[in-house]
This record gives structure tokens, C-alpha cells and sequence, in this order.
């Protein structure tokens, strides 16, 4: 480690080089620390006959998996309908219930 007496010693345009050499550093190291892990992710991938590109789109599904609802809109019970929610917040749990049942709401204009 540097001690605090040499680089007080130097000048400020000196001290301006030895930042500037160290973020160059820093930032070489933090490449070959992200090319080693992407390498390191091919083999253990290609260990286990996968790719890269395997791996996309494993995620969450953009396709929902229930009715979708929308703000600004009012929707209600199909057969209570006192019960009506404007799709702004968590959803009232006569729609989550409604929704196990494998129905949706009702949208009114």
C-alpha cells in the first residue's frame, strides 16, 4: 500500500497521473473478473449441454396468467354487483376469489 507521505509528496498534476493509471487498472481487472465468470459460465453451461442463449426467456412469462385489468376502468362481481373494484390497488378479495374460481370480473362503462 502507499503510504500517506508519498503521495503527499507528489504534485497535483502527478497525482492526478497515479488516479488516473489506477481507475485504468481498476477498470482492466474488473473486465478480466467479468471475461473469466462468462467463461467460467460457458464451461459449467456447456458441462451440463446448455448455452447461453438457454437460458433466456427462462424467466417469468410475459404472458399473464389470469384476466388482465386495467386502471381507470371499473369492473365488478358478475353476481353481486355492489361489488365493483377501479382496478387502482390490490385487488379486493371477491376478485381473488373469483379468480380461483377460474372467472373474472365484469367491466362496466
Amino acid at each position: 500500500m502507499i503510504s500517506q507521505s508519498i503521495l503527499g509528496a507528489l504534485q497535483d498534476d502527478e497525482l492526478r497521473v497515479v488516479i488516473e493509471q489506477s481507475e485504468g487498472l481498476l477498470k482492466q481487472r474488473d473486465e478480466e473478473r467479468k471475461s473469466k465468470a462468462l467463461n467460467d459460465a460457458r464451461a459449467l453451461l456447456t458441462a451440463a449441454g446448455l448455452t447461453l442463449k438457454d437460458l433466456n426467456g427462462r424467466g417469468k412469462s410475459k404472458v399473464p396468467k389470469g384476466p388482465v385489468y386495467h386502471g381507470g376502468h371499473t369492473y365488478q362481481h358478475p353476481m353481486n354487483k355492489a361489488l365493483t373494484w377501479t382496478a387502482k390497488g390490490k385487488k379486493p378479495g371477491w376478485l381473488v376469489e373469483l379468480e380461483g374460481q377460474g372467472k373474472a370480473a365484469v367491466e362496466v362503462a
